[in-house]
């Protein structure tokens, strides 16, 4: 109750009041004239449109792209309400938050801290420059650098008064195994590229090498990029970099391209394509796909050119044309990856990304130079192209995927069918209870829609309903009916809109239904 829903929905909507509702362009669907209603009377939401609707915690889901559990946490801090998990005594819950607090804290300093030895190493900057990164995209992206030294970092947290315990858990340092009690820096001679949660605050780090430590053996060769490990704070199955900048943006135009690479991203971004997002130290998993497909089931693929970014990639596409997902993949000039075409020429990143093929066509071009004859061509799109067709979504894609198939190998339709009928078939994400839902009210005949309407949303003309229709009649419609309530609450909202009072309108309404009703009976006398 401390929280307006019209408040909440207003970030994202510009709202009209409209009687005892507000209307506004839908946030889901495109459209010209407004079909959005919010009520802050019940607190929900519900687009006559696209028939989306819910509550305050549903439409965050919706436009965020997180689960129930993180709005959760927002609305209860907005509303200065303490959460405490079920079962578990009181002092728990303060004792967790203020852990995260903690690490939130040394995340930030650490972060702040690299930024400024960025700033001390003018090599590191000239590196950057010739990655193509410009000095604004380093400062909105926060990007630091960690000195090849082997306490750096954890000498000036702990200067400041961060415990060693918060430091190693936070994921900036290592417990020695030499000396027991001490601790030492993960990233060292390291490019620092921070990542953040989706309300901006930073949860970990990625770091590219770019130097040796004084004195490391020559013989170690270090990882191109080290990772924060999994923390309080920071799961990498769930955790997407640039996302907390990109989800408006991919909300906007209805898309998402998906990189591989730090430099990937904020190349990208900087080349004026502000719906990249990347995966951090992982491949992709079905909780980022589920987060994403809260926003956009539009999927741009912009894989490395290597055999490592094609196999992942195929794994990848796979995985979202099962989870829904229309999934392209754009061709990038000899082989080179999304950052280095940005740093070359951002209008032709920006070309390819516009000229992605679907996933099937990009795939069987990228098949055919790694096989030796046509037999293992054959082999290779069966093992590896048939699954996509047979995870695509629609039958009429298939259709159309089959057909390229068989004039690619030479080979009948009928043959290319049969073979992917074999396939195992992926989970139902044709939308139908999508389309069921949206379509309850529209099944209703206009007589059950107006009594409906009256039922749920002006409650006191019931009496009247059922010296019309009758008490029993009436119950057992109200028990069909009510699925649909809160949407037809707002179509009798709707009917009132700004110009009109509820009883005006109820009255009328109750009029017509009498009128149906005794035509109805008139029929019925002379059959």
């Amino acid at each position: 109750d401390r929280i307006n829903i019209v408040d909440i929905v207003g970030q994202y909507v510009k709202l009209r009041k409209a009687g005892r509702t507000y209307t506004g362009l839908c946030p889901f669907h495109k459209e010209r004239t407004p079909s959005f209603h919010v009520s802050p009377e019940r607190g929900t939401y519900k687009c006559f449109g696209c028939g989306e609707g819910g509550d305050i915690f549903s439409f965050l889901q919706k436009m965020d792209g997180t689960d129930f559990p993180t709005v959760l946490k927002q609305m209860a801090e907005k509303a200065g309400v303490k959460l405490y998990p079920r079962g578990s005594t009181s002092w728990k819950g303060p004792e967790e938050k203020e852990k995260e607090e903690k690490l939130h804290e040394v995340c930030e300093a650490a972060i702040a801290f690299f930024e400024q030895k960025l700033k001390e190493r003018k090599e590191v900057q000239e590196y950057l420059k010739t990655r193509g990164v410009h000095n604004d995209t380093v400062s909105a992206w926060r990007l630091g650098y960690a000195p090849a030294e082997w306490e750096s970092l954890s000498k000036h947290l702990l200067s400041i008064g961060f415990k060693k315990e918060d430091i190693v858990d936070a994921g900036f340092a290592l417990k020695s195994e030499r000396k027991p009690g001490e601790i030492f820096d993960r990233f060292r001679g390291r490019i620092i590229f921070p990542i953040f949660d989706l309300s901006g605050k930073p949860i970990a780090v990625s770091g590219r090498f770019f130097e040796k430590v004084l004195g490391a053996k020559s013989e170690d060769k270090p990882a191109k990029y080290v990772n924060s490990p999994e923390t309080l704070l920071f799961k990498k199955s769930r955790v997407l970099y640039g996302l907390d900048r990109a989800r408006n943006n991919i909300r906007k135009l209805d898309c998402i391209l998906l990189v591989e690479g730090q430099f990937d991203l904020i190349l990208a971004h900087q080349s004026g394509l502000p719906f990249a997002v990347a995966l951090s130290g992982t491949a992709l998993t079905p909780e980022h796909l589920s987060i994403l497909g809260k926003l956009s089931k539009r999927l741009v693929l912009a894989l490395d050119a290597d055999q490592a970014g094609l196999r992942s990639g195929l794994k990848s596409a796979h995985m979202a044309l099962v989870a829904g997902f229309d999934v392209k993949v754009p061709i990038f000039p000899d082989g080179k990856d999304p950052a280095d075409v940005a740093r070359e020429n951002p209008e032709l990143l920006k070309a390819a990304i516009r000229t992605s093929k679907t996933s099937v066509e990009f795939f069987l071009d990228a098949l055919r130079p790694g096989a030796k004859d046509s037999r293992t061509y054959a082999k290779l799109v069966e093992a590896q192209v048939l699954p996509l067709i047979a995870a695509a979504g629609s039958k009429i894609e298939q259709e159309q995927f089959a057909r390229l198939v068989a004039g690619r190998l030479g080979v009948s339709e009928e043959a290319v069918r049969a073979e992917v009928a074999k396939k195992p078939l992926p989970p139902s994400v044709d939308g139908s209870s999508d389309i069921q839902k949206n379509s309850a009210v529209v099944s209703l005949t206009p007589l059950e829609k107006k009594i409906g309407m009256l039922l749920f949303g002006q409650t006191g003309s019931k009496w009247k309903l059922e010296e019309l229709l009758g008490a029993v009649y009436l119950g057992e419609l109200q028990s069909r009916l009510l699925p649909q309530a809160e949407d037809l609450r707002f179509r009798f909202d709707a009917e009132v809109g700004e110009h009109s009072d509820e009883e005006t309108i109820a009255g009328d309404m109750l009029a017509d239904i009498g009128k149906t009703v005794q035509k109805e009976r008139l029929k019925m006398k002379f059959l």
